[in-house]
């Protein structure tokens, strides 16, 4: 009768866990628009590129708006999956750092600093178009 190493059981089970653990923290990370966004309001912001990621699950640029009163802020603006912008033109080096960009899109909701981009006007007059206001999502959309 051959018996089995009780270790192998043991690695076989942490393994299986750690899987679940990791497969759990994707799905919490989708989350719907409406949870961070409100659709009822817009804005135009103009501001100077601080960071980029250019990757999934949804693009991001941190940019640095200055009020009128003279003091900066820091807003978040999100966009669609690297594929879909990429379908759209879009590119890694679409906005760079230092970059002075006009973006519009929908407000965080709660007063959040954050915007879901639905068009990114660049320097030079180029606008990239992530979604149109006649694609706005609705309350049950994922982004």
């Amino acid at each position: 009768m051959k018996r089995r190493h009780p270790i192998g059981g043991v690695t076989c089970l942490l393994s299986a866990t750690a899987l679940m653990f990791a497969a759990a923290g994707a799905a919490l990370g989708h989350h719907s628009f409406s949870a961070e966004f409100t659709a009822e309001a817009t804005a135009t912001m103009t501001g100077t590129v601080t960071q980029v990621w250019f990757r999934n699950p949804h693009v991001r640029y941190l940019f640095s708006v200055r009020r009128e009163d003279g003091v900066e802020e820091e807003w978040d603006a999100r966009g669609s999956p690297v594929v879909w912008l990429a379908r759209k033109g879009w590119t890694k080096d679409s906005i760079k750092v230092g970059d002075t960009v006009t973006f519009y899109g929908y407000l965080g909701r709660d007063g959040r600093k954050m915007l879901s981009i639905m068009t990114v006007t660049l320097d030079d007059g180029t606008v990239l178009i992530d979604r149109v206001p006649e694609d706005a999502p609705s309350e049950s959309d994922d982004y």
